[in-house]
């Protein structure tokens, strides 16, 4: 009788029993970022693409408020908006009640462009998930919602 023998990277690919969901969660993580580069993104990357989502589903909002969704600094969001402006994905508007500071909006351009990047992003998420049948996918958005809502409340 022939015996199977796990190599090193098979081994790897199934983490301990203590550590099991976390290890895949990362490891499915890194795999869509890697996959979901700006050439793949129509020239954004993935945080441009959740701020252009964020403002289509928020309407126009101070820059301020992107920080703080991003989680990232100022100088950060600033260089993001300035590409993205750039490419006219995007218009800053000064605040009519405090000169100094800027909403954003996002343009009919932008609108395109999220769209196009969101259909990529769902081939990226259906190429990663091919081994779930669609009942599956349900239960895993549920769980993960489920779980990163706990997350958020500890």
């Amino acid at each position: 009788m022939i015996m199977a023998v796990k190599t090193v990277k098979e081994s790897y690919i199934r983490p301990v029993a203590s550590s099991r969901n976390i290890p895949h969660l990362s490891r499915l993580t890194w795999r869509v970022y890697s996959n979901a580069t700006p050439e793949v993104l129509g020239g954004m990357n993935l945080k441009q693409v959740h701020m252009l989502a964020a403002l289509r589903d928020q309407g126009e909002l101070p820059q301020t408020t992107l920080c703080d969704m991003m989680r990232t600094t100022q100088n950060t969001v600033v260089t993001w908006l300035n590409e993205l402006e750039t490419e006219g994905y995007v218009s800053r508007i000064r605040d009519p009640d405090d000169r100094r500071k800027h909403n954003v909006a996002l343009t009919e351009k932008g609108a395109t462009a999220l769209e196009r990047a969101e259909g990529e992003l769902r081939r990226l998420e259906d190429e990663m998930l091919s081994g779930l049948n669609a009942d599956e996918r349900t239960q895993l958005r549920r769980l993960l919602t489920k779980a990163l809502d706990a997350a958020t409340t500890t």
